[in-house]
């Protein structure tokens, strides 16, 4: 088991609060198998609830409106983050947007040629939000077999630096996990 596919492992039980073992890691060769596994790991229901996604985007959007005071408007997934953040107060929002935020792990504001650093749009932090928060996101600590998916794909993408891939690519040969 190569680097990559530790560390994808690694944030998987993190996400979950699971334990996968080294056999079943090395039997789990597509992203399917490995959400699959996690599904049943976590007794994920068949129950249909709103996407993940959309409840992170909620939640960002009220930290962003009640923190900053930005407009309900204003806050769109394609919203340039910076835009949100003026350059007059730009450090002390974007600190008090940190330590207020339900997103725990926000990068710290380096200064320069502007905005250094991911998040650059609202939909980087919906993304952070789903990828760090997915407890939290999850109504009364049940997973659906939905949301396992959604979290899955998320950390793939996360880890793996892919944007496009199918739940039926192989790890090793289509995405290029070592």
């Amino acid at each position: 088991m190569g680097l990559d596919s530790v560390e994808l492992v690694m944030s998987v039980e993190t996400a979950f609060g699971i334990a996968i073992s080294d056999g079943d890691v090395e039997g789990m060769i597509t992203p399917a198998m490995l959400i699959a596994h996690v599904q049943q790991a976590v007794g994920a229901s068949a129950e249909r609830r709103p996407c993940i996604t959309q409840r992170a985007f909620h939640l960002v959007r009220a930290d962003l409106m009640g923190i900053l005071g930005a407009p309900r408007s204003a806050v769109r997934l394609k919203t340039s983050v910076s835009s949100l953040f003026p350059r007059a107060n730009r450090k002390e929002n974007w600190e008090a947007f940190r330590s207020q935020s339900f997103l725990h792990d926000l990068p710290d504001l380096r200064f320069g040629r502007g905005w250094l650093f991911t998040p650059t749009k609202v939909s980087d932090l919906v993304t952070m939000a789903v990828f760090q928060q997915s407890e939290v996101l999850v109504s009364d600590k049940s997973w659906s077999r939905d949301e396992v998916r959604e979290v899955v794909r998320q950390i793939i993408r996360d880890q793996l630096g892919i944007k496009k891939f199918s739940d039926d690519d192989e790890f090793v040969r289509d995405l290029g996990v070592d």
